[in-house]
C-alpha cells in the first residue's frame, strides 16, 4: 500500500509539469532523464488515470493531454418519440478582474461541457468584477482594473471550445460601466469572440426548443429561505407569461427546485468570496448545472434534471492573485 501511495504521488508530481504543448526535450533536461525514463513515467500516469502522450509539432515533440467524450445513454423510463432532446449548463458570477476569480473552475467546466457533447453554456451575468470607483475595499480586492483590462483579459482567455456556443447576459458588476461611462463590457466581448452572444443587461429569455428560459440577475441581498427570491419572481407572472425555467444568478447561491410548475434554480458563482460576502459573514455557493431535458414539439417539459457540480474549498485558488498569474487558456478546436 505504501509502495503504491509512493508512485501515484510521483505520477502527480512529473504530471503537473507535463503541460500540453511542452516540450518533451526541455522536460528531459530539467530533470535529468532520457527519453526511456520520459516514457515509464507516462504510462505510471495514465495507470493513476492522468492520460498523457507526446505528439510533434512543428518538429518539436511536446507532450498532450487527450480529452476525451463521454459516450451518451439514453435515461430509463423515458417514452423518447417525438420528444427533443436538449442539454446545456448554467454558470454565473465569475467575477473576471477580482483576485479571488477562478477561471480554471470556470475552464473545468468547459471541459466537462465538451466531453459530455454539451452545445451551449448560459452565463447569468457578474462575468467582471466592473468597477465601483466608491469602494475602495472592493477596488483593493481586484487584480485587473477597469474597461479596456478587464475586457481584453476575457476576450483573450475565456475558454474556446469547438462546438460549444456561450451565452451571457450582464450583471450589477459588468453594469457599472454602463452607469460610469455607457459602456457595456459583455456587449463589446460579444463583439470580439464569435462564439459568444450578449443576451441583454440584467434579464433575457432564451428559446431553447420552443422552451421559454427566463435569465435573471436581480439586485439586493440574500433571503433566509434559499426559494424566496425564486418564488418571488415565479409569482410576478401571470399563468400565461410564465417560463418553463428560471435561472437566477447574483446570489452565489446553489438551490433548484419546481414552483407552480416553473423549474426554478439559483445558479452558483465561479469566483471566491467578494470582499462584501466577507464582510457580511455570507456562504459562498461554487459550481455550475448542467441540465439535461427532454420536451415535445410544444415546449412543455417532459423530463428535466438539474445535476448541480459543486466544486470544494480545496479545489480553489485562495491565494490572492493567483487564478491570473497561473491559469491558462482553455482551447479545444
Amino acid at each position: 500500500m505504501e509502495e503504491k501511495n509512493i508512485e501515484q504521488k510521483t505520477a502527480e508530481k512529473y504530471y503537473r509539469y507535463m503541460k500540453n504543448g511542452s516540450s518533451v526535450e526541455d522536460f528531459m533536461q530539467k530533470f535529468h532523464m532520457t527519453y526511456q525514463e520520459v516514457e515509464g513515467l507516462m504510462e505510471l500516469c495514465r495507470i493513476y488515470g492522468k492520460d498523457v502522450i507526446t505528439t510533434e509539432k512543428r518538429d518539436t515533440l511536446v507532450f498532450e493531454k487527450p480529452i476525451y467524450r463521454n459516450i451518451k445513454t439514453l435515461k430509463p423510463g423515458i417514452d423518447y418519440k417525438g420528444l427533443v432532446h436538449t442539454e446545456f449548463v448554467l454558470i454565473s458570477d465569475t467575477h473576471i478582474g477580482n483576485e479571488g476569480q477562478q477561471l480554471h473552475l470556470v475552464n473545468d467546466v468547459y471541459k466537462e461541457a465538451y466531453n459530455r457533447g454539451i452545445p451551449l453554456v448560459i452565463h447569468c451575468g457578474d462575468v467582471t468584477d466592473g468597477y465601483y470607483p466608491i469602494r475602495a475595499n472592493d477596488l483593493a480586492s481586484q487584480c485587473l482594473q477597469g474597461f479596456d483590462s478587464q475586457l481584453n483579459y476575457v476576450k483573450e482567455m475565456w475558454p474556446e471550445v469547438n462546438g460549444i456556443e456561450t451565452m451571457m447576459i450582464s450583471g450589477n458588476h459588468d453594469a457599472t460601466y454602463a452607469k460610469n461611462a455607457l459602456a457595456s463590457v459583455v456587449y463589446w466581448l460579444s463583439q470580439c469572440r464569435d462564439d459568444i452572444t450578449y443576451l441583454g443587461p440584467d434579464s433575457a429569455v432564451v428559446d431553447l426548443n420552443k422552451v421559454k428560459i427566463f435569465l435573471d440577475h436581480p439586485d439586493g441581498g440574500n433571503s433566509k429561505a434559499l426559494s424566496y427570491k425564486v418564488q418571488q419572481r415565479i409569482e410576478s407572472w401571470e399563468s400565461e407569461y410564465k417560463p418553463k425555467i428560471l435561472a437566477v444568478g447574483h446570489f452565489h447561491k446553489s438551490y433548484s427546485f419546481v414552483y407552480r410548475n416553473v423549474y426554478g434554480l439559483l445558479v452558483p458563482c465561479l469566483c471566491n468570496k467578494t470582499p462584501f460576502q466577507k464582510r457580511q459573514g455570507l456562504s459562498n455557493a461554487i459550481g455550475a448545472y448542467f441540465i439535461d431535458m427532454y420536451s415535445d414539439k410544444k415546449g412543455n417539459i417532459q423530463y428535466f434534471e438539474a445535476e448541480e457540480k459543486l466544486f470544494k474549498q480545496n479545489q480553489l485558488w485562495d491565494e490572492a492573485g493567483k487564478d491570473k498569474r497561473k491559469v491558462k487558456q482553455l482551447v479545444i478546436r
